[in-house]
């Protein structure tokens, strides 16, 4: 039950609520292109996925038309992701800007290199988490 004159850091409950609401309709996008010469494949696509779960707004990649969860590895995947494609990474929630920075940048600098030595986290995930 709320309790009127009830605050949190200064704003009433109702203003929480009106403001995480915004924040949850945010929509961003940014279409990205696959450089790493075998694309989105298993050690890329992984690191991916676990990039995306680092945050809280709901993310998709989408290509030719279709819509695939950036949660689910077998989704990612099943996107079929390969070396020259262009794919719209979109995300919604409140931190939805920031993931879609961090993810467009994190896909921009996956190459055949680091497989080699594993891959390397990109350096957005470590500033807050």
């Amino acid at each position: 039950m709320f309790l009127r004159g009830r605050s949190f850091g200064g704003a009433s409950a109702l203003d929480v609520a009106v403001r995480n609401e915004k924040a949850e309709a945010l929509l961003t996008r940014r279409e990205v292109r696959i450089v790493n010469e075998s694309g989105l494949r298993s050690r890329p696509a992984a690191e991916f996925v676990r990039a995306v779960n680092v945050f809280r707004s709901e993310i998709w990649i989408i290509k030719g038309g279709k819509r695939f969860s950036a949660r689910s590895i077998i989704e990612v995947l099943t996107a079929s992701l390969n070396c020259g494609d262009t794919a719209i990474i979109e995300g919604q929630g409140p931190d939805s800007d920031r993931a879609i920075a961090c993810l467009a940048k994190l896909v921009s600098e996956f190459s055949d290199e680091d497989s080699k030595n594993g891959w390397a986290r990109c350096s957005c995930l470590e500033e807050d988490y």
